[in-house]
């Protein structure tokens, strides 16, 4: 164990508990014992921080009932290159389209075949082992399938592949990347003839896959009646913003849910591997039956809840998660719970932590650590817009996805009601992060988050904290008093941004006035702020990641265990105990506006059409 697992293998804890927290699960996932953010009284210590974010999304397609869909065809209204991840995104209806309604079901979507598709730098020599056909990466909601091609040539490709996504939101687009793998041997080539420059290869599990087009498709547009489909040759976009000459043909039809608006049960899922564990309960990656999608699934004991007095952290974090629709925060699928656990459903983000990639390799580069930071500097302003303070920062609590996208988890010591100017006291957070006011116990607001995010950002350009010491009382002092320094091949304007988010006076810390003053800091000069939010930048690496059944990047002490929804065998809860739970089941339901009026019947979107081939 290298000494930086060994300073990251402690959970978080609060002022009432340092002596004596309850055990956590690995480094890997983390602790999963406190399941939420405290609302009120923050007086009284928080508890150790919950993590079941822990999930990866990328999946295979899963077998969904089709029969029935009858055909029609529309045009696709599409969101130049990328969508707006935003709360407040529009979903009005376009021309012709029925009115919203709410609805529940399941959206499924069909690639079928490509035309016209340049590739990059050298044109693949007939039979040249080196190139494969193109494959596609679909994206809903933090949920990514994988496509490879089944025919065609690699100008051509063919597809034919149908995959199914359980409708969580009415304002997240499906997304579609289109992107190349080949050998080595013309990676160099490759990214010096390539006219677009973010096109170039980055290192991961294939480290010379190029992207070669991508599109979105905005949610206003799904279709929302059974006997409507989408049918349409599609244009791409290359990560310059510049259209490219290739097109994808793509439908969509959507399937209400037969037995209407109900919640969830466990026999809704397939439980394919233990991820984690605690002592409230477990984490688990899951199969949904009907659609095939891979998530994560925390379950937690209620009888452990209750004694240690959480239900209304966990009743906290459920809200939390359900409520935020961000690009780079972890959201909620579903909740869940029968008399004995709660359940929650989770994106399945299987990259590995950030703590894990940064223990391997030391520290990171100026552009990777900087493109890490501009997203969480994101999450961060969208949480604080919600007057929420997020308080413990740390790699750990942040996922990479299968493109190398950061997912903030973990809301165990999230603080709510914190809008400007507001105050709180509780003493939590992990040593190394904890920002001078937190320590001297005066008051503090959201301003703590820059302060992490300073420490974070520091780390990641160096390998430590900037006020790391064994001795976890000398790193307070050292963080209350000592100066800040800087290795000498800490560029000029890293220094600087560092020095002013790392500011003690909480007041005068940049950040104090509003994420705007932060992004405005030429540090950030190389990223666009717009691009960045609609995930339309390359991210500088690709984790390892297979598909979403990988499970490589989570502690193999829980992975080799067999799944089970293992039978509580404790006295039963009294009604008054489970009125505490009230609410906490979650079905998402969605106000779709899409289904064009003017579709022509038909049925190319039939049974056999939808079957994956």
């Amino acid at each position: 164990m290298s000494w930086l697992q060994k300073l990251k293998g402690k959970s978080t804890k609060s002022k009432d508990n340092l002596a004596d927290a309850p055990a956590g699960i690995s480094p890997k996932v983390g602790p999963i014992d406190a399941p939420a953010p405290k609302v009120a009284d923050d007086a009284a210590a928080a508890s150790p921080a919950s993590s079941t974010e822990t999930s990866p999304t990328n999946s295979p397609t899963g077998k969904a009932a089709t029969a029935g869909i009858e055909a029609g065809i529309a045009a696709i209204k599409l969101t130049a290159i990328h969508p707006t991840f935003t709360e407040s995104a529009s979903t009005s209806s376009s021309a012709g389209a029925t009115s919203s309604k709410s609805v529940s079901g399941t959206l499924h979507v069909r690639i079928l075949e490509g035309k016209e598709i340049r590739l990059p730098g050298i044109a693949p020599a007939a039979g040249n082992p080196t190139y494969r056909n193109p494959y596609i990466v679909l994206g809903y909601d933090k949920n990514e399938v994988v496509v490879n091609s089944s025919g065609g040539t690699a100008a051509n490709p063919v597809w034919k592949h149908r995959a199914t996504f359980d409708l969580t939101d009415d304002k997240e687009p499906l997304s579609v990347t289109l992107l190349l793998r080949h050998g080595a041997a013309h990676a160099a080539a490759v990214a010096a003839a390539s006219s677009d420059a973010t096109a170039a290869a980055s290192p991961g599990t294939h480290p010379n896959d190029v992207v070669l087009g991508t599109v979105t498709i905005d949610a206003a547009t799904f279709p929302s009646l059974a006997d409507v489909v989408l049918d349409k040759w599609l244009p791409l976009f290359l990560p310059s913003s510049s259209v490219s000459s290739a097109q994808l043909h793509v439908q969509m039809a959507f399937r209400p849910d037969s037995k209407s608006v109900r919640p969830v049960t466990i026999d809704d899922f397939e439980l394919l591997k233990v991820i984690g564990k605690g002592s409230f309960g477990k984490v688990m990656q899951v199969r949904k039956k009907d659609t095939g999608r891979i998530y994560a699934m925390k379950i937690l004991k209620k009888s452990h809840i209750v004694s240690r007095e959480e239900v209304g952290h966990t009743i906290s974090e459920r809200n939390v998660l359900k409520s935020l629709r961000h690009p780079f925060i972890v959201s909620l699928k579903f909740a869940f719970q029968n008399a004995q656990k709660l359940y929650l459903v989770l994106p399945f983000i299987n990259g590995g932590e950030l703590f894990k990639h940064l223990s391997v390799e030391g520290r990171f580069s100026e552009a990777r650590s900087r493109f890490y930071a501009a997203e969480l500097t994101s999450a961060l302003e969208c949480l604080h817009s919600h007057s929420i303070t997020y308080r413990d920062l740390k790699p750990e609590n942040i996922l990479l996805d299968y493109a190398g996208h950061i997912a903030l988890c973990d809301f165990g010591l999230c603080k709510l009601n914190m809008g400007d100017g507001v105050r709180t006291n509780t003493f939590c957070g992990t040593p190394e992060y904890l920002a001078c006011e937190v320590l001297l116990g005066n008051g503090y607001t959201k301003s703590v988050d820059w302060w992490t995010l300073g420490i974070l950002l520091y780390e990641m350009l160096t390998g430590l904290p900037p006020y790391y010491d064994e001795n976890v009382n000398e790193m307070y002092r050292k963080i209350l008093y000592a100066p800040l320094t800087f290795p000498a091949d800490m560029p000029p304007l890293a220094q600087d941004l560092l020095t002013k988010l790392l500011d003690r006076d909480p007041d005068k810390r940049l950040g104090a006035k509003g994420a705007a003053e932060i992004k405005a800091h030429e540090f950030w000069a190389p990223i666009d702020w717009d691009a960045l939010y609609r995930r339309a930048i390359t991210p500088p690496f690709k984790p390892t990641v297979e598909n979403a059944f990988d499970t490589s990047n989570f502690d193999q002490e829980f992975t080799n265990e067999v799944p089970c929804d293992s039978v509580v065998n404790e006295s039963v809860l009294s009604q008054t105990v489970q009125g505490q739970f009230a609410g906490f089941t979650y079905v998402p339901t969605s106000e779709l506006a899409g289904g064009a009026a003017d579709g022509v019947s038909g049925s190319v979107f039939g049974t056999s059409v939808l079957q994956s081939k």
